[in-house]
């Protein structure tokens, strides 16, 4: 066998494995062209992207993706290092694939090589196009199961607190207002005793959706105990987080849950606490919250009461305005 026979019959061999590779392999020149395309041969997770070929990104991708690309290209090509690069992009957004991968958005997971520079040839760059959706979707699917909670679909007392100490930075960066409310569904045990954990789980339930139809937009709605809720009241100051409150505690009051033994009606009982300029200790700003609730429900529940400040010099007593409670049914 002659030497050109053996390097054709190499070259051959390289090819076929470059082709069979599960995912595409794009070679890119600096100027943002597409030299050459291998492998992706799974149709269930890419397009067939032989039509790249020859074309530049500025021609084929929108103009965010194509300058987010070349820009790591020519970042790999300059530094002579390996990029990475995680990026959403959908066959729509490609001017010529063949659309035939699949449908919709696809996560990808990029790692670009520099080419080792070739005579009279523009530096170019591999990249490996990675599909990692399935894991993406999953990771995402964790990442909502840690914050949640799974009886209501609120945010947990993990992802509530966590929230709580970066806002709260937040607001003094910024000079903002910030409010916690606290709430509490009154004589909840009697719900449980007298229809059963399956009602209560009900009634909870029919307490989240009956909230958000109140709460605004920046409200962060949290389950932070049995039948405890916090929310935290972002850019609000004392008398707009007592109009929530208000109404939130009368949305409560008007809407009783359907069951077999008849309408449950429940009512809730709320503290506010509001963030002051010099406050550090989030765990005091929530125990204010806390007392002020306390106050609601030592003083006949079915109202709200607001925390004192926390400087002493300055306490003017909770305030608190409802009706007595009436027993569940």
């Amino acid at each position: 066998m002659t030497h050109e026979n053996t390097c054709a019959e190499l070259l051959d061999q390289l090819q076929a494995v470059a082709d069979s590779l599960p995912a595409p392999v794009f070679v890119i020149d600096y100027d943002g062209r597409y030299t050459a395309v291998f492998g992706g041969r799974f149709r269930n997770h890419y397009d067939g992207g032989l039509n790249l070929v020859g074309c530049l990104m500025q021609d084929v991708l929108p103009e965010e993706k194509w300058r987010l690309f070349l820009s790591v290209v020519r970042r790999a090509i300059d530094t002579g290092t390996l990029q990475t690069c995680d990026y959403q992009l959908a066959s729509m957004e490609v001017g010529v694939t063949e659309n035939d991968g699949p449908p919709g958005p696809q996560w990808f997971h990029g790692r670009i090589y520099p080419v080792m520079p070739r005579p009279g040839k523009k530096p170019s760059a591999v990249w490996l196009a990675i599909n990692v959706s399935e894991q993406k979707t999953m990771a995402d699917r964790l990442q909502r199961l840690s914050e949640r909670d799974d009886l209501t679909g609120t945010f947990n007392r993990r992802y509530f607190m966590a929230r709580l100490a970066a806002e709260v930075q937040a607001a003094r960066r910024e000079d903002t207002a910030l409010c916690i409310i606290t709430l509490d569904v009154d004589h909840f045990k009697r719900i449980n005793d007298r229809y059963g954990h399956m009602t209560g789980d009900l009634a909870l339930q029919h307490l989240v959706a009956t909230l958000r139809v109140q709460l605004r937009r920046q409200d962060i709605l949290a389950r932070i105990g049995g039948e405890e809720f916090a929310i935290l009241c972002l850019a609000t100051v004392p008398t707009e987080a007592w109009a929530v409150a208000e109404r939130l505690r009368q949305g409560i009051k008007d809407a009783p849950l359907a069951t077999d033994h008849g309408p449950l009606r429940m009512t809730i009982s709320l503290g506010i606490a509001a963030m002051h300029a010099r406050e550090t200790n989030l765990q005091a700003l929530l125990s204010r919250a806390d007392l002020a609730l306390y106050q609601a429900k030592e003083s006949g529940r079915d109202r709200t009461c607001f925390a004192a400040p926390p400087d002493p010099s300055d306490c003017q007593g909770p305030q608190d305005h409802g009706t007595n409670q009436p027993l569940p049914p």
